[in-house]
């Protein structure tokens, strides 16, 4: 029995860590915030795939507690419509924020394409694309 207890003792100490570096995670994010007018495109795309990989990392984290019998014995149903109302209000956002700016990209290219203009990257994309086709079709050759 003590050994259980020493166990328990060790998984919620482990949960101190979580919310620490959880807390760590909010206030580098809120320093970044602080500086993003500063930053290039590619800082910016580099500081969303971060928090995009922040956030898929805590929900997977938070997926897990509600796979775990321990943890859960420890919630009740208050705590569960408080997580669900949370969740759904991120998700809401979240889809629409996708719906959004899908929508935008979307318009945005077929603006550029119906004028004319093709993006370089995918005439070089394209030209890559090409000569390994040529490589290609020289091995079949041999």
């Amino acid at each position: 029995m003590p050994s259980d207890v020493t166990a328990l003792i060790a998984q919620l100490n482990s949960l101190s860590e979580w919310i620490e570096m959880q807390k760590a995670a909010i206030e580098m994010f809120k320093e970044i915030n602080s500086t993003i007018g500063e930053a290039d495109r590619l800082t910016l795309v580099l500081l969303i795939r971060k928090a995009f990989d922040h956030i898929m990392k805590t929900v997977r984290e938070f997926d897990k507690w509600l796979e775990n019998p321990l943890v859960l014995s420890y919630v009740d149903r208050e705590m569960l419509q408080e997580v669900w109302n949370s969740v759904l209000r991120i998700l809401m956002e979240l889809l629409e924020l996708d719906v959004k700016h899908t929508a935008t990209v979307r318009d945005n290219a077929m603006k550029l394409l119906r004028a004319g203009k093709i993006p370089p990257v995918i005439l070089e994309l394209k030209r890559i694309r090409t000569e390994g086709e040529g490589e290609r079709e020289a091995v079949r050759r041999l």
